[in-house]
C-alpha cells in the first residue's frame, strides 16, 4: 500500500491512501459505497477531510495505468509469483473480460453511461461497463489474476476494444484468453504473432478448411475448402488429431482441426479444438491463432480465464465495485478501477498469508480475500500507521486578513 502512494503528490497521496485503506478493509462495503462515511474516521481531524478525499478522487493527478504497473512490480518483488506460461514459445497468459455495473438509480448526468445485459434484470439496462486485462500467475499453488489495465465504454465491445489498444508492453510473447463474446472474427484478424488470441467459439460457428492443393488445371485456384461446423454432433470433416485424456467424470475426447479460417478472413488461420467432457452437456470449442499450442494446452489455457471472473466477484463483495456512488468520468474510472486493483491485491496477499478464521466458531479457516479484509479491519489502526508512514495530508495555509 505504501509503495503505491509514494510516487503521488503529497496531498493526493494521503487521500488516495485513505481510499485504498477503506477498500482493503471492506469498510466501503459496510457504508454501502459511501466514500465520505467510510473515510470519516481517518480524516476527522482535518477540516472538510471527507470532501478533500472526494476531490482527490475527482481531480487528483495520478495515473491508473502507472498504479497498476507499480502493483504488478510489487507482487513480482515481494510475493513468490510464478507467471503462467504455455507452449514452446512460453507465452505469458493474460485474460480479458468485461463486467456490467447496473446504475438504475443514476440521473441523466451519469458519465461513462452505456447499455449492457444484466442477468438479474433479464434485459439490457443502463450501466457502467468496464473491461479488464489481468495477468494470470500462480502464488503457492493458487491461481491469481493481477489487474493490469481497465477501460470503459458504451458497450462491452467498445470497452474491450479500448483494452486491446492499451495493452502494456510485453517482455516476450503473450496469449490473450477471452470468452465467446470477445472471440469474434475481427478480433482474431487483429491478433499478431506476439499477441496471439485464444477464445471460446460459438457452438454454431461456421468455418472453412484450407483449400485443396493445386491440380495443374487452368482456372482460378479456390480460396476456401470444405465447410466445417465443429460444434455439430457429427462434424463434416474428419479431425486432424483425435485423442482421449482422463477427466474427473471419465475420458475427455479432444478433436483438433488445423488451418481453419472464416470466409471473411481467408488468410487468418485458426486451430480449433473440440472438447467433449462427460461432466458437461455441451462440447467446448476453443479457437486460437497460436498453432504451436497442443490440444491439452488449449484446454488448460481456456481454464486460466477464470481468475478475471474471480476478480470481479471479489471487487463486488469486498471493495464495493458495484456501488461506486460517483457520477463524473474521472471519479467513476478511479472508483471502479481501484476496486478491481485492491481486490486482486487482496487475493494475491491472501495466497501467501496463513488461513484466517472469522471467529472462534470457525473450524475451517481458509485463505480468501474477504477473510483478509476482515482481519485488516480488526487491526485497521495498525494498518493505517504502516500504510501512511511518512505521508501527511497537505497543509492548506490560511491567508491573513490583510492579504485577502
Amino acid at each position: 500500500m505504501h509503495s503505491l502512494i509514494q510516487p503521488l503528490p503529497s496531498g493526493t497521496a494521503f487521500c488516495i491512501g485513505v481510499v485504498l485503506i477503506v477498500m482493503m478493509t471492506g469498510r466501503l462495503v459496510q457504508t454501502k459505497g459511501s466514500l465520505a462515511r467510510a473515510v470519516l474516521p481517518f480524516v476527522v481531524h482535518l477540516r472538510w477531510g471527507w470532501h478533500r478525499v472526494e476531490r482527490a478522487m475527482e481531480r487528483g493527478k495520478f495515473s491508473l495505468d502507472a498504479m497498476f504497473d507499480l502493483a504488478s512490480d510489487w507482487c513480482l518483488r515481494q510475493v513468490p509469483v510464478e507467471p503462467v506460461r504455455l507452449g514452446t514459445a512460453q507465452r505469458e497468459v493474460n485474460a480479458i473480460d468485461s463486467s456490467t455495473i447496473a446504475r438504475l438509480r443514476a440521473g441523466p448526468r451519469l458519465a461513462l453511461a452505456g447499455k449492457g445485459y444484466c442477468h438479474r434484470a433479464g434485459r439490457a439496462i443502463r450501466a457502467n461497463i468496464v473491461a479488464a486485462l489481468t495477468t494470470v500467475v500462480m502464488i503457492k499453488g493458487v491461481r491469481v489474476g493481477l489487474v493490469r489495465r481497465t477501460r470503459f465504454g458504451a458497450n462491452c465491445e467498445e470497452a474491450v476494444a479500448h483494452v486491446f489498444e492499451a495493452l502494456p508492453p510485453a517482455q516476450g510473447t503473450r496469449l490473450l484468453v477471452v470468452d465467446a463474446g470477445i472471440a469474434t472474427q475481427e478480433q482474431f484478424a487483429t491478433a499478431t504473432a506476439q499477441d496471439a488470441l485464444l477464445g471460446r467459439l460459438r457452438i454454431n460457428v461456421k468455418l472453412r478448411c484450407a483449400p485443396p492443393p493445386p491440380t495443374g488445371k487452368p482456372g482460378r485456384r479456390p480460396v476456401h475448402g470444405a465447410v466445417l461446423h465443429p460444434g455439430r454432433a457429427h462434424p463434416e470433416v474428419v479431425p486432424d488429431v483425435e485423442r482421449h485424456i482422463p477427466g474427473e467424470a471419465g475420458l475427455i475426447r479432444l478433436r483438433r482441426w488445423h488451418l481453419l479460417h472464416y470466409e471473411a478472413y481467408p488468410h487468418v488461420h485458426l486451430d480449433v479444438v473440440r472438447i467433449d467432457d462427460p461432466a458437461y452437456d455441451k462440447p467446448l470449442l476453443v479457437g486460437t491463432t497460436a498453432s504451436e499450442l497442443t490440444s491439452e494446452e488449449c484446454r488448460v489455457a481456456y481454464g486460466h480465464r477464470w481468475p478475471i471472473e474471480t476478480n470481479f466477484f471479489v471487487a463486488q463483495d469486498s471493495t464495493a465495485m458495484e456501488m461506486p456512488r460517483a457520477w463524473t468520468a474521472t471519479a467513476l474510472e478511479r472508483r471502479i478501477s481501484l476496486a478491481l486493483l485492491v481486490g486482486s491485491l487482496l487475493k494475491a496477499i491472501a495466497a501467501v498469508c496463513a488461513p484466517q478464521a472469522m471467529g472462534p466458531w470457525d473450524r475451517q479457516p481458509v485463505r480468501s480475500a474477504g477473510r483478509l479484509a476482515n482481519y485488516l479491519d480488526l487491526h485497521v489502526w495498525h494498518f493505517v500507521a504502516l500504510a501512511l508512514a511518512g505521508v501527511a495530508p497537505r497543509n492548506y495555509r490560511t491567508n491573513p486578513k490583510g492579504f485577502q
